[in-house]
């Protein structure tokens, strides 16, 4: 024996290897499998075992669950137990995926029972099983395959995966798996063997299904087989060992057989003599780069003489399987080898070897012709014949490549499906925290409820232990609140589903936190209905989710936008194996409420898991016996568990309105006395069972609402109607610089109606047209002079459009509208009055954003241009109690044409108690009708919110200004006080 150490001539090889194979970096299987059943006995333990030898062991048509099953089980434990003993390469085959969908899961169950059982045990599973000409729908046996995989690989993730066995003839089938994403779950292929003798056609369909797989999938191991050997000894030999050598080279590097004892026999006996071929790691050569030519007489037969010209990884040699020419005259053979040592021609049947007849070397270094024999069945050209074992070394230049992004998905699966099966359930505190500010000139709202979560094998419920509002708490006999969420996703990114619900593109890799991580983006394959796009982080060492950011598509109703960020983190570990899961959401929505769009922050973190509790169905059953308020998230979405005698039962009854009693005054200088409210606050997502949304203030002299229906046509627009009444005459005063003109004031009382149309561009863009009527009815008070004209009272059209953007807590609004009155006479003194004044335009925008921390401490800022053109004193911007313009302690006798204006609040709870709001605002305007000069206007304020005794809400707001010197005397303090009793 020779030991030869070859590095040029290792490369030399290496640049004559055929291109058309990727090579997997590691193939746990190669060799020779034995079929066996498991009802059947198990191999005899004195067969011949020198070749890599395995025991594909097949569980048929056993039942999923019941006896039946278990009895399987325990057989499998058995004989697994038996060939371990022996040291004995094992893989299952499962045969084929459930028909039935009613028994998809007991199927799961099953193979996950299986896989349990077997870790450690088995190198391999071998799963979907098809018949010719009978293949089945492929997305639902690309489903269920990656369902088997998911399950297997999260208990034992080195065992291979094979698919099959399927017949070699559906390659156009098995061209359609691939494209519905099998590749990444499985591992390689099972083929079935011939009904006979292979013959043309089913060698061609070979071909094909291995150029396939070398296309989709090149590091597929293939696995081909069984081949029925014939009772007789010699011609079992003779049949399984040109099986074997057909293919060397190629990604079937498992044949399987299936025959009696001797015949399994005398194949391992020949197979034995043929290790280095059959374990070793071969590689087709390719043949024009080593000028093969086989020649018989004078003739160029290598087209027409089967043959096989391979190279070994392992020990740098060359091989030449042949078979013999149909007149079994000799052939002769010139070719081109590197490293050729001692050619010799090897005898598979007889294990017999002979130098060739002749060989000459040719004028070009390692040129070869020779003289060789031929035979009924296949020979060998053993170009390195007696070399035992070679040395080679190599450098790996290549740069780390990244896995392929089904790959990931599929890993990240693995590792989710082998946490579920160790979490039972699983206890933990939630924290909820919803912040928004209905408009620019509000206070920011802040809703807090601390809750208990039960999740039981992803069955999800909660208790509701308190609920606070703007510092009012409750826990119990809390007032209701709309339940009002976005469509429930059933299709989650990563899950693993019948249907392709999404698609994924890697975009690089990252660090969340101080892990790497790869970034993968998601998009909805089907656009029509609710489903998610963003990007994912998985981790690059366990697969895990380490956080998720994604944007909802396709909503309905009142929410026009979710954006969500998750973020996973260990929460304990179970058995020594860490658990993630979710530990905090943060979500931006934008609601349509009263006709405008509100964006709603909202955050959610967990605490204080326990898992696998112990006392789990103690704890939840104390939950559901209290009268606390219970959630389940269903299919539908969050509904309520409410209680039904000594039982919690599913309502689908959503709360979708909150009342309130409100009774109050706001006191103002625009007014001659305390404006009186007394009335009802109503806000309704579901308005007269008719899926329209009511928002209304009714309180005795004043009243102000919208009706709105959202998700029309198609989902994309929504309309909405206003309306404004006020029944107490309200006073318009104009000042100069000596203050408040004597003898010009106008008492005024108006009412209005508005249609608006918007349509949602994107999750976070929309456009609107308005279309706003409204009417003004003028009155000369005590103190108007008797030479003042008071203008005719008229009604106004305006019409306008706007652009709203809300994003990552930020509002971006434009708005611009053309007014025309229907009348407009000549007015005052005569010298104010200009007729074109009939027509006018308003425009503004701004820009506003919160800040939220330590859950009830709220900053807001805003800053806001408004103009206008042909603006005169009954059109101009003022800052009265229901302007969009409005400053706290600024009397609406102040009034610009033209202004800018920043305002700033801060929210904070104090003992938990008592919410405060603080504002200072400040604007800049002038009055380009009059003498044009820019003045400066600062307001500041706080409002109380505390609870009251009888479970009722007092709000207090002040508000005091700081003038310019013209507007002395207008007031400066503006007073509002409401008492509001949740119904």
């Amino acid at each position: 024996m020779r030991v030869r150490v070859r590095l040029a001539m290792a490369v030399t090889a290496f640049a004559l290897l055929a291109p058309a194979r990727g090579l997997a970096a590691d193939t746990k299987l190669r060799g020779i499998a034995i079929d066996r059943r498991l009802d059947a006995e198990p191999l005899a333990a004195d067969l011949p075992r020198i070749v890599p030898t395995i025991i594909r062991l097949s569980i048929e048509d056993t039942a999923f669950t019941g006896p039946a099953a278990d009895a399987t089980l325990t057989r499998l434990q058995d004989v697994l137990g038996l060939y371990e003993s022996r040291h004995m390469t094992v893989v299952l085959a499962l045969g084929r995926v459930p028909e039935a969908d009613s028994d998809v899961e007991p199927w799961r169950q099953f193979v996950r029972a299986v896989a349990e059982r077997s870790r450690g045990k088995v190198a391999g599973y071998q799963i979907g099983e098809i018949q010719a000409g009978a293949a089945p729908d492929v997305n639902r046996y690309v489903y269920l395959l990656k369902l088997a995989a998911v399950q297997i690989r999260a208990v034992d993730s080195d065992v291979l995966v094979l698919q099959g066995p399927i017949p070699a003839s559906e390659v156009d089938w098995q061209g359609r798996v691939f494209a519905a994403g099998a590749g990444p779950y499985v591992d390689g292929i099972a083929l079935d063997g011939p009904a006979a003798d292979e013959d043309e056609p089913f060698r061609l369909a070979v071909e094909r299904m291995v150029e396939l797989a070398g296309r989709e999938k090149p590091s597929a191991t293939m696995l081909l087989g069984p081949i029925r050997l014939p009772a007789d000894p010699a011609a079992a030999t003779s049949r399984s060992m040109d099986a074997v050598l057909r293919w060397l080279g190629t990604s079937i590097q498992v044949t399987a057989f299936a025959g009696d004892a001797a015949a399994i026999g005398a194949t391992l006996a020949a197979a034995a003599r043929l290790t280095d071929l059959i374990a070793g790691d071969l590689v087709t050569l390719d043949e024009q780069t080593t000028d093969l030519r086989i020649l018989q007489d004078t003739s160029n037969v290598t087209s027409t003489v089967p043959h096989r010209l391979v190279y070994s990884l392992a020990g740098f040699e060359t091989f030449l399987v042949y078979w013999g020419a149909p007149n079994g005259a000799p052939l002769d053979v010139e070719i081109t080898v590197p490293n050729v040592t001692t050619p010799m021609v090897r005898d598979p049947r007889t294990g017999a070897s002979q130098a060739p007849a002749r060989v000459q070397k040719g004028p070009q270094a390692n040129r070869l012709r020779m003289t060789l024999p031929v035979a009924d069945h296949p020979l060998i050209v053993d170009f390195n014949f007696g070399n035992s074992s070679s040395f080679g070394a190599s450098v790996d230049v290549r740069k780390e490549a990244l896995p392929r992004v089904e790959e990931i998905v599929f890993r990240h699966q693995q590792a989710q499906a082998a946490q579920d099966a160790v979490l039972q359930n699983y206890i933990a505190h939630v924290r909820i925290e919803q912040h928004f500010h209905p408009s620019p000139a509000d206070p920011a709202y802040n809703l807090v409820t601390e809750n208990r979560l039960f999740s039981d094998h992803g069955a999800v419920e909660w208790e509701e232990l308190s609920f606070e509002l703007n510092g009012a708490k409750w826990t119990t006999n809390r007032p209701a609140f709309p339940l009002v969420q976005p469509e429930k996703v059933l299709s989650l990114p990563l899950d693993l589903r019948l249907n392709q619900d999404y698609t994924y593109r890697l975009d690089g890799v990252d660090t969340v936190g101080e892990r790497p991580a790869f970034i993968v983006r998601f998009d909805p394959v089907d656009a029509t209905h609710a489903f998610y796009r963003g990007t994912v982080w998985i981790d690059r060492a366990t697969y895990v989710r380490l956080k998720v950011q994604a944007v909802e598509t396709k909503l309905n109703g009142p929410v026009v936008s979710n954006d969500e960020t998750q973020v996973f983190e260990p929460s304990g570990d179970v058995d020594g194996r860490p658990v993630w899961l979710l530990n905090r959401l943060i979500s931006k929505q934008i609601f349509l409420i009263a006709g405008r769009s509100v964006l709603i922050e909202r955050e959610v973190r967990l605490s204080d898991f326990a898992l696998n509790a112990s006392d789990f169905d103690r704890e939840r059953n104390a939950a559901r016996e209290s009268n606390r308020i219970m959630y389940r998230d269903t299919d539908e979405g969050v509904r309520y568990l409410v209680k039904q005698g000594e039982t919690r039962v599913v309502s689908n009854r959503m709360t979708t309105s909150a009342r309130a009693f409100v009774l109050g005054a706001d006191i103002d200088p625009s007014f001659d006395r305390p404006l009186p409210i007394g009335g009802i606050n109503i806000l309704d997502f579901n308005f007269l069972n008719r899926n329209l949304q009511l928002a209304l203030l009714y309180g005795g002299v004043i009243v102000f609402g919208n009706i709105q229906h959202a998700n029309l046509w198609g989902g994309r627009f929504d309309a909405s109607v206003d309306f404004f009444g006020l029944a107490l005459k309200a006073n318009d005063d104009v000042f100069d610089a000596q203050g408040k003109r004597s003898g010009e004031r106008v008492n005024r009382i108006p009412v209005g109606a508005g249609l608006n149309l918007g349509y949602q561009l994107t999750p976070f863009q929309k456009v609107a047209a308005h279309y706003e009527l409204k009417y003004d009815a003028y009155f000369r008070d005590a103190t108007t002079a008797s030479s003042f004209v008071i203008p005719s009272n008229t009604g106004t059209n305006g019409e306008g459009a706007g652009y709203e953007y809300r994003r990552r807590g930020y509002s971006l609004l434009a708005n611009v509208a053309a007014y025309r009155r229907s009348t407009w006479n000549a007015w005052g003194q005569g010298d104010g009055f200009d007729a074109r004044d009939r027509t006018y335009t308003k425009y503004d925008l701004g820009l506003s954003k919160d800040f939220s921390f330590a859950t009830f401490h709220t900053i807001h800022l805003n800053g806001t241009y408004f103009g206008g053109q042909r603006l005169d004193r009954f059109s101009t911007y003022q800052f009265g109690l229901f302007d969009a313009t409005r400053m706290h302690g600024v009397p609406s006798a102040v009034r610009f044409g033209e202004l800018g204006m920043f305002r700033g609040s801060y929210s904070f709870n104090l003992f938990e108690q008592y919410r405060f709001d603080l504002f200072v605002e400040h604007a800049s305007g002038r009055d380009p009708q009059g003498d044009n000069v820019w003045r400066q206007v600062t307001g500041t304020g706080i409002r109380v919110n505390l609870r009251a005794p009888r479970n009722t809400i007092l709000q207090v707001d002040f508000g005091k200004s700081v003038l310019p010197d013209v507007y002395r005397g207008a007031g400066s303090m503006v007073l509002q006080i409401l008492l509001l009793k949740p119904l």
